[in-house]
């Protein structure tokens, strides 16, 4: 009787395990009762690299999985897909999918160059529209220090006398120019952004003038292209979208 009693005591002071209205606890020696919080395996978001693939992901995959889907615009180059909180995870939310606009050249808030690069990167790192003939037009009827013309937007073609900084015609330089350099995702059209142009001897610099306003407009044409595009998800409260 001896022996059965002390192994009584041994059980009850070892930890035991309840469940209670569908939560698992774990009662320790002195009474207390600690939860078991089970791991959840979530798999790392499936990277993209375009919005036609987020519209493909989404509207074949996603929303039969689980509904609604959440679609967020968190900057102008990043899509995010993730879902409600789910019950069954512990009050978490799963991200599907993580789009990033990975090939777009991108414009920094201040950049300066020679006037041949310049004129360059006007052609292939901006999109047609706002001043972008306008400054075409400027960097190739600036004449430089080295007594080199700029005519062709930056090939070097006529020699002249002028020492330093000037135009080949009399012409005011306007300060400020709109332009659509390629900043955020290549399937919509670049938000335009307002920037101060300075011309020495040395080059132009283009710094940024529109306190970054630019990045609002990029994620709402985002927003829009991913609306149009899940038109009949979004009627049917399959996919909500947002900024």
């Amino acid at each position: 009787m001896l022996k059965e009693a002390i192994e009584k005591i041994v059980e009850l002071a070892q930890p035991f395990v309840i469940e209670v209205d569908g939560s698992t606890y774990s009662i320790d020696k002195d009474g207390e009762a600690h939860e078991i919080v089970p791991e959840v395996d979530i798999p790392e978001p499936i990277k993209l690299n375009s919005l036609d693939a987020v519209v493909t992901m989404v509207r074949t995959e996603a929303v039969k999985r689980v509904q609604p889907v959440f679609v967020s615009v968190p900057s102008a180059t990043e899509v995010k897909v993730f879902t409600g909180i789910l019950k069954d995870a512990r009050e978490m939310r799963v991200t599907f999918y993580q789009a990033t606009a990975t090939d777009v050249p991108g414009w920094g808030d201040s950049v300066k160059m020679p006037f041949d690069q310049a004129a360059v990167a006007l052609q292939t790192r901006f999109q047609d529209g706002g001043d972008r003939a306008y400054t075409l037009q400027l960097l190739s009827n600036i004449t430089t220090g080295a007594k080199v013309t700029y005519n062709d937007t930056g090939v070097a073609t006529t020699v002249v006398t002028q020492k330093g900084i000037a135009l080949q015609e009399n012409q005011t330089i306007k300060p400020l120019v709109k332009l659509r350099p390629y900043r955020t995702f290549q399937e919509v059209e670049q938000p335009e952004g307002l920037f101060l142009i300075r011309i020495d001897e040395r080059g132009i610099t283009f710094t940024e003038a529109d306190g970054g306003m630019w990045k609002l407009t990029a994620r709402k044409t985002v927003r829009n292209y991913l609306t149009d595009a899940l038109v009949e998800e979004i009627e049917s409260g399959a996919v909500k979208i947002m900024l």
